[in-house]
């Protein structure tokens, strides 16, 4: 398997291979390993919902900008 060094992934590349690995467990061990994948589904979700917002951020800076009011936040 080939594919970004885990130094070059981003947290949420990380947390969602951490959960494939998990569910490999689950199936392995049972039940054992569900609260810790539970822990890591909310925060991946939270990790998606802070990328969302940066992204909704940065939209609404380059829609300013592009306004030409980008001067006016200097």
């Amino acid at each position: 398997m080939q594919g970004a060094a885990p130094s070059q992934l981003t947290m949420i590349e990380r947390v969602e291979r951490a959960l494939v690995l998990l569910a490999y467990f689950i199936e392995l061990d049972g039940d054992v390993h569900l609260p810790m994948y539970e822990k890591l589904e909310a925060e991946l979700e939270k990790l998606k919902a802070k990328e969302d917002t940066r992204a909704r951020a940065r939209q609404r800076l380059l829609a300013y900008s592009e306004a030409g009011a980008f001067k006016a936040i200097r």
